[in-house]
This record gives structure tokens, sequence and C-alpha cells, in this order.
């Protein structure tokens, strides 16, 4: 490896060669380089169930001599790395306590969204954005837990004006469209955590036919991340026994707002019709 290679290549380049441990210890290190640049060995080891040693042998299998050069290279990443690690710092040592639930649901959804938006790169979004634009037609795929952001960025785009449709179940549906892939189409892919198999098979299949693909994801290692043409990572943390969509669907409203200052006469034309089919439907209840 060279040694001006960043963190995320140096990962990328061995991912296929880690153990699980070395891989969940990889996921960490992207999705928490705040917290890595200033925990000791211990600390990290003991956030990913894995070890110290561990840890150091993880950060040798990277190329660096050790656990304290991993650190200084995520430091030299990171703007402003100083005032954000004091920020973090802080909000650490004040967490909620452990027996007030609603306020470490609050507090962890807060970090999640902040760590999303430290992730999101403004040219990709650009880049993201003008693919949404100039599709002919979009299909936005997400299952199981990923469903709901599926859903309700699928809704947005389509009373906003744009030809869009949604697949939830993967299945018979998902094998249909995807029967009629072809250049001009677009597909918006969410994947987090436990990855389904057909959600990944179907960015795959986009790839091989020419279709452009946008995913949003919890990891810049997870397996739509290396297939979509543009990939954002959303932080994913829980504290109930399933994780957090919160920073995914505030990343939806990211790509609503930025589309709706693109087009407004478009938004606003589209808007003005759902409403007047909302009314006359007689769908409403109140005003």
């Amino acid at each position: 490896m060279s040694p001006s290679d960043s963190v995320e290549n140096r990962i990328a380049t061995v991912l296929d060669s880690l153990s699980q441990k070395q891989t969940r210890l990889a996921r960490f290190v992207l999705d928490s380089k705040y917290f890595m640049s200033f925990a000791s060995a211990s600390q990290a080891g003991e956030k990913t169930r894995t070890s110290a040693a561990t840890v150091v042998r993880f950060a040798q299998t990277l190329g660096y001599q050790g656990y304290s050069e991993l650190q200084a290279a995520i430091r030299a990443e990171l703007p402003s790395y100083l005032t954000a690690a004091e920020r973090i710092q802080a909000r650490l040592s004040t967490d909620p306590p452990s027996d007030n639930t609603p306020q470490q649901v609050f507090h962890t959804d807060i970090r999640n969204i902040e760590r999303s938006a430290n992730n999101l790169e403004s040219s990709k979004l650009e880049a993201a954005m003008q693919e949404i634009l100039q599709a002919d037609d979009i299909l936005v795929i997400g299952s199981g837990l990923s469903a709901a952001p599926a859903l309700y960025l699928a809704h947005s785009l389509k009373v906003m004006g744009f030809d869009c449709r949604v697949v939830i179940n993967g299945g018979l549906s998902l094998a249909a469209e995807l029967a009629h892939l072809s250049p001009g189409k677009l597909i918006i892919a969410i994947d987090l955590w436990r990855y389904v198999r057909s959600t990944v098979a179907a960015v795959s299949a986009a790839q091989d036919a020419g279709v452009h693909t946008i995913a949003i994801t919890d990891s810049i290692v997870s397996p739509l991340a290396n297939l979509a043409d543009y990939a954002f990572e959303v932080a994913t943390d829980g504290v109930a026994h399933s994780l957090s969509v919160t920073a995914a669907t505030s990343l939806i409203n990211v790509f609503v707002a930025v589309l709706s200052q693109k087009v407004p006469e478009q938004t606003m034309e589209a808007l003005r019709r759902v409403d007047a089919a909302y009314r006359a439907n007689d769908l409403l209840i109140m005003e």
C-alpha cells in the first residue's frame, strides 16, 4: 500500500481477507472516526467486542506500524479535528442516564444525524441529484428494515412529479422490474444492517445493464457501497433490539429539499395536482 492511501482505501484493499472480527472493527473505524481518533486501543476493542490486541493487529494489517499511527492517519483526514473531537468528548461525558430510555433514544438519533451529516459529500450529492433529474423513470428498492425509508422516498418523489415506483418485498415484483432495465432508468437502493440478497443482486444487475444506481447504506464496506455509482452512508446506531432509520430519513429529506429547489415549478405543479386529486376523491378528513 502507498503511504498516501487513505484509511478507507486501505480498508477497501484488504477487506476480502479480513476475519469476521476485523470486518466488524473495520466498519466501526469507518463509522466512528471521531471516536477512534482519541480512544485507546482497549476502548476501541471494547466497543467492537474484540480486544486491544486485535485493534493493534488490524492497524498493522492496514500497513500502519501500530494503532497510534492509524489514529494519526484518521486525525489527518478529519476536518477541524480538534474542535470536533472536543465536541464528541463533551457529548460522551454527558450521556443521559442508562435508566432514562427516552433520552437515550433521542440522544442516539441526534448523534446518528450528526455523523451522517459529517459524512455527506456535497459533490456526490449534487451528482446524484442530477441523476434523479435526468432519469426517465425511477425504481426505489428496500426490504425489511429498509422498507420504511424506501416507501417514504418513493412517495416523496412521486408527489414531486417524478415517475417513481417502489418494490419492498423482492420476489416476483422485483424480478418483473429488473426484466425491463434499460438506460434512462435509475435505481435507488436502500439496504441497512443485515443486507438483503435481492437488493444487492438488483443493483448488480442494473450495473450490468448500464443503469445508474444510487445507494443509501450504513457503511462504505457494505455490499451496496462498492456496487452503486453513488453510495451515501448513514449512521444507524440504536438503543433497542433494532437499528435506527432516523438518519436515513433525514438524508431522504435532504434529497427532497435539494430537488425541490432545483425544479420548483415542477414541484409546485405536481403538488397542486396531488392536492386536487385528494380533494376530488374526498380523501382528507381535515383541510
